[in-house]
């Protein structure tokens, strides 16, 4: 079944990195919760309040990408995605980087929670991966 959630992750990825929204939430729970403890701590729920926390995210940016280079089978029912992002301020001009972490939860071969993080340590953390 791991194997099976790291696909479906890869694909929601995939997605996001071609700017396919709508695609990006395919296989997240109507139920699903995301969180995102970098910047605001907000929380999202269902795919139609994750497709608000992408659009959130993208405000005020230009030029934005979004790569996936590491996706680490935790466990099970969990998926860790390290995230590197790059960005223009709309009215600034300037370009900026980061790096995120994403840990998917699923069950029954869909995502019902989407926690992202900072740093890498609080995403294995979360996923109850050691150092």
């Amino acid at each position: 079944m791991s194997q099976e959630n790291v696909e479906i992750v890869r694909r929601a990825h995939q997605a996001l990195e071609r700017g396919d929204w709508a695609e990006s939430v395919k296989d997240f729970d109507s139920e699903a919760i995301a969180y995102r403890e970098v910047s605001d701590g907000a929380m999202f729920h269902g795919p139609e309040g994750l497709l608000q926390m992408i659009g959130d995210w993208l405000a005020g940016f230009d030029e934005f990408t979004l790569t996936s280079p590491e996706l680490i089978d935790a466990n099970d029912h969990q998926v860790v995605v390290r995230t590197c992002q790059t960005a223009v301020g709309t009215q600034s001009g300037v370009a900026i980087e980061g790096e995120f972490w994403f840990v998917h939860t699923l069950r029954d071969a869909k995502v019902t929670r989407l926690d992202i993080f900072a740093s890498k340590a609080r995403a294995r953390q979360a996923a109850g991966l050691s150092e």
